[in-house]
C-alpha cells in the first residue's frame, strides 16, 4: 500500500490500529468459511438450503468480522508498553504500585 501524503507516518497509532483490524477482520473471515465448511451446527446445510444463502454468509462474516478486528486492534492498543512500565503490569501512575487493604464492612441480615 502506497501513501504518498504520510499519513502512516505522522500517526503511527492510525497505522496500529488499522494494521491489527485488518488482521483481526481477516481472522474472523476464515473463521467465518471454517464454520461453514464444517457444518458447525448445521450453518452450512441452512446455508445451502436458503433461498438468500449470499446475503446471510455476507451477514455472518460482517459480524464475525467487526467482532475480531475489534478484539484485536483493541488488544493491540492495550498491550502497547508504556514508558513506565516495568514489564509487571499493575503500576499506578508514575510506575509507583498502589498496596490494598483489605476493609472489614459489617452487615445486618435483612430478616
Amino acid at each position: 500500500m502506497r501513501n504518498d501524503d504520510g499519513l502512516f507516518e505522522k500517526n503511527p497509532a492510525l497505522k496500529l490500529v488499522l494494521t491489527h483490524a485488518a488482521l483481526g477482520a481477516a481472522f474472523g473471515l476464515v473463521f467465518t468459511v471454517i464454520l461453514v465448511l464444517v457444518d458447525a451446527h448445521g450453518l452450512g446445510t441452512l446455508l445451502q438450503r436458503s433461498d438468500s444463502a449470499v446475503v446471510a454468509f455476507v451477514l455472518l462474516a460482517g459480524g464475525f468480522m467487526i467482532t475480531f478486528g475489534s478484539l484485536v486492534a483493541g488488544s493491540a492498543i492495550m498491550l502497547m508498553p508504556d514508558d513506565s512500565d516495568d514489564g509487571h503490569g499493575g503500576g499506578g501512575p508514575g510506575g509507583r504500585r498502589e498496596s490494598l487493604v483489605p476493609v472489614r464492612i459489617r452487615s445486618r441480615s435483612g430478616r
